[in-house]
C-alpha cells in the first residue's frame, strides 16, 4: 500500500486497531483470551519489513500478543521476529509475557515455528486460513448482512480475512471485491468501517492501489471517517475565531483611538471658545450676548467675569 496516501492509511490503521479491543484471534486456530489493549509500536531504530499488522496487543489474561500474517515464509521471518521481540521488550520491560502469532495465508504451506539458537528459542503460534471453509462462511455472512443482521465477532473476523483464505491470486483479487462491496452493506456503521479497515490492511499484498484508495475515500466519507476531519475543522474554527477576536480587538483599539482624537479636537474647540468669550467680555458685551454668541453655558461665561 505504498501508493496510498498516509493520511488515509492513519484514518484506516486507527479505525482497525481501536476495533480490535474485546475480540481474538482464536477463530483463526490461534487459542488465546479476548483482546483488552492495543499497544503502540512505534519503536526506535525497528527496520522496515513485511509485518503488515504489525501490532501489539494485550490480552485479558495479562500477556501480550504480536501479531503478524505471512503469504511466504521462511527462516529470515523468524530472525525478524526476534528483533522486533527484542525491541518490544526493551521498551515495554523484559518480565512481559509475550506470544508471537503468525496467520498464514491459504497459499503458505505447515510452517516450522521453532527457532532454537542455543542461548534463545523463539515458538511461533500459527495460524491456518486455509481451516476457514470460505464458501460457507462468505455465504453465511451475506445473509446475515442481507437480512439486516448484526455479524457477531467471529463472523467479523473471518470477513476481514476471506480473501487470503483462497489460494490463487486473481481468486484473491475477486473475493477481495466481492467482500468489499458486501460490507458497504452493513447496516452499523461502526462495524462496517472495521470490516473494511480490516480487509484492505490485511489484503495489503493482493490489493491494487486504485482499488485500495477507493476504499480509503469510502471510509472518509461516513460518519467514522469525518471524526477525523471534524477534528481539522474545529481546528480552523479556532483559528478562525482567534483571527475574529484579533479584528475585533485592533477594532476596539481603534475606536477608543478615535474616541480620544475626537475628544482632543473638542477641548480643543471649547478653549477657543473660552478665549473669544473673554474677548466679547473684554470688549463691553454682556454675559447673556456672549453665550447666545458662542454657545456656551452662562455660568460658565459668569465666571469668566470672577
Amino acid at each position: 500500500m505504498s501508493d496510498v496516501a498516509y493520511q488515509n492509511k492513519d484514518i484506516v490503521s486507527k479505525i482497525l486497531t481501536d476495533g480490535m479491543k474485546e475480540k481474538s484471534f482464536a477463530v483463526y486456530g490461534v487459542p488465546m483470551s479476548r483482546i483488552k489493549d492495543v499497544l503502540p509500536v512505534n519503536l526506535p531504530a525497528i527496520e522496515a519489513n513485511e509485518m503488515a499488522t504489525d501490532n501489539l496487543f494485550r490480552l485479558e489474561d495479562d500477556s501480550y500478543a504480536v501479531v503478524d500474517y505471512e503469504s511466504s515464509f521462511s527462516e529470515k521471518s523468524k530472525i525478524k521476529y526476534v528483533c522486533h521481540i527484542a525491541r518490544i521488550l526493551k521498551k515495554y520491560g523484559s518480565i512481559m509475557k509475550l506470544r508471537m502469532i503468525v496467520l498464514c495465508t491459504s497459499s503458505t504451506c505447515r510452517i516450522n515455528t521453532v527457532l532454537d539458537a542455543g542461548c534463545l528459542r523463539l515458538s511461533i503460534e500459527p495460524g491456518y486460513l486455509s481451516s476457514i471453509e470460505t464458501d460457507r462462511v462468505f455465504e453465511n455472512i451475506r445473509k446475515q448482512i442481507e437480512d439486516g443482521k448484526k455479524l457477531n465477532d467471529t463472523e467479523v473476523m473471518q470477513m476481514i480475512v476471506l480473501p487470503l483464505t483462497v489460494k490463487n491470486r486473481e481468486e484473491q483479487k475477486e473475493l477481495l471485491e466481492e467482500v468489499v462491496n458486501l460490507a458497504k452493506n452493513i447496516k452499523e456503521e461502526e462495524q462496517q468501517m472495521f470490516v473494511l479497515s480490516g480487509v484492505i490492511t490485511f489484503a495489503d499484498k493482493i490489493i491494487e492501489p486504485d482499488f485500495a484508495r477507493r476504499v480509503e475515500e469510502w471510509i472518509k466519507m461516513t460518519k467514522v471517517g469525518r471524526l477525523f476531519e471534524e477534528e481539522k475543522l474545529q481546528a480552523m474554527a479556532d483559528v478562525r475565531q482567534s483571527m475574529e477576536k484579533t479584528i475585533a480587538e485592533k477594532d476596539m483599539a481603534l475606536a477608543v483611538a478615535e474616541k480620544e482624537k475626537a475628544i482632543a479636537i473638542a477641548e480643543k474647540q471649547h478653549e477657543a471658545l473660552k478665549l473669544a468669550s473673554v474677548r466679547l467680555l473684554l470688549k463691553g458685551s454682556s454675559p447673556k450676548e456672549v453665550s447666545k454668541t458662542t454657545g456656551l453655558p452662562l455660568k460658565e461665561i459668569e465666571e469668566f467675569l470672577k
